[in-house]
C-alpha cells in the first residue's frame, strides 16, 4: 500500500513541478520568447511529448492544453500544432484502449456479460455510424480526458480503429482550436 501511495505522490509531484515551471515560464517570458528560445522544431516536439504524456496518464490529464495554447501564441503554426499534439494524444490514448481491451479478464463475469450486450448493441448495423460520430464530437468539443471513452470501448471490445480514428480526428480539431485561441486570444486579452 505504501508503494502505491509513494508512486501517486511522485506522479503528483511531477505534475505540480511541470505546472509550476510552465507557469513561471509564461509569466517570465512572452510566448514568442518561449518559442524563440525553444526553437520551432523543439516546440512541435514539446507539443507532441506533452500530449503523449496526457494520453498515457489515466484519468488525469497533464496540462498539455497550456503547452498548445502557449505555442500557438508564440507563433507556431496552429495547424501543425493540432496535428502533432493529436498524434501524441492518439498514441497515448492507444495505451488506455489496449489496457481496456486486454484488461477485461479482471472485470467480474457479471459485468463482462453486460459488456457483451453493449458490444452487440454497438455493432448493430442500423446504429453503427452513430458511435464514431459521437466519438468524434467528444474528441473535438469536450475538454475532458479521453480515458473513460477509450477504456470503456476497449472493455466492450469495440474495434480499435472505430474508436481511435474518430477520436484522433476530433483531437486534431480540438487542438487546432486551442492553438488558434492562443494565437488570436492571447493578443486580445493581454
Amino acid at each position: 500500500m505504501r508503494t502505491k501511495y509513494k508512486k501517486e505522490l511522485t506522479a503528483f509531484a511531477f505534475f505540480l513541478l511541470f505546472l509550476v515551471v510552465w507557469t513561471f515560464l509564461v509569466y517570465q517570458f512572452s510566448p514568442n520568447e518561449i518559442v524563440e528560445r525553444l526553437g520551432v522544431g523543439n516546440g512541435y516536439m514539446i507539443a507532441f511529448v506533452a500530449a503523449f504524456l496526457a494520453g498515457i496518464s489515466t484519468f488525469t490529464s497533464a496540462p498539455y492544453a497550456l503547452v498548445v495554447v502557449t505555442l500557438g501564441a508564440g507563433g507556431l503554426s496552429p495547424f501543425l500544432i493540432g496535428l502533432v499534439s493529436a498524434l501524441g494524444l492518439f498514441l497515448g490514448d492507444s495505451t488506455s484502449y489496449i489496457l481496456g481491451y486486454y484488461g477485461h479478464h479482471v472485470v467480474p463475469s457479471a459485468l463482462q456479460e453486460e459488456l457483451q450486450k453493449i458490444h452487440a448493441w454497438l455493432m448493430a448495423r442500423k446504429r453503427a455510424w452513430t458511435i464514431p460520430v459521437l466519438i468524434f464530437c467528444y474528441g473535438a468539443f469536450f475538454p475532458f480526458s479521453n480515458d473513460l471513452v477509450v477504456i470503456s470501448f476497449g472493455l466492450a471490445r469495440y474495434p480499435f480503429w472505430r474508436v481511435m480514428a474518430p477520436l484522433a480526428l476530433g483531437s486534431v480539431i480540438f487542438n487546432m482550436i486551442l492553438a488558434y485561441l492562443g494565437k488570436y486570444g492571447v493578443g486580445y486579452f493581454f
